[in-house]
């Protein structure tokens, strides 16, 4: 099923008297069964290390996929949604690939296991040098 998107409309004379109304706009992005993402993601498994950018404590952590505008990941730490992250990801030993540093964005965080591993979606915004 689409998702809704949704707006407000209020009346010109009650528009300061009374609470704007919900619209429910049927529609959504066409992709096919919800998949809301734009590029295609390639399933890897990598160690990689998480820091919040405004703090200095280092979190660490296992890939699940990674695409040119994304990442998600398993990890025991919680971020708040939207929260800025520095992470480094590390790939298997013999390998000719460079680690990846990254600046990403919380997209979301859903429990994995109870009070001990969470996965993050997260959006890439700044690739490190």
């Amino acid at each position: 099923m689409p998702f809704a998107k949704a707006s407000y409309s209020e009346a010109h004379s009650e528009a300061r008297h009374t609470q704007p109304k919900l619209r429910v706009i049927t529609g959504g992005r066409g992709n096919p069964k919800g998949e809301l993402r734009k590029s295609r993601r390639i399933p890897i498994k990598c160690r990689v290390e998480i820091k919040a950018q405004d703090g200095w404590e280092i979190h660490y952590g296992v890939t699940n996929d990674l695409s040119v505008d994304g990442i998600s990941f398993i990890t025991d730490y919680v971020p708040r949604f939207g929260q800025l992250l520095e992470v480094h990801v590390i790939p298997p030993q013999g390998s000719s690939i460079k680690p990846l540093r990254a600046l990403i964005q919380v997209k979301r965080c859903s429990q994995v296991v109870a009070g001990k591993e969470y996965e993050i979606g997260s959006s890439i915004l700044k690739i490190r040098g």
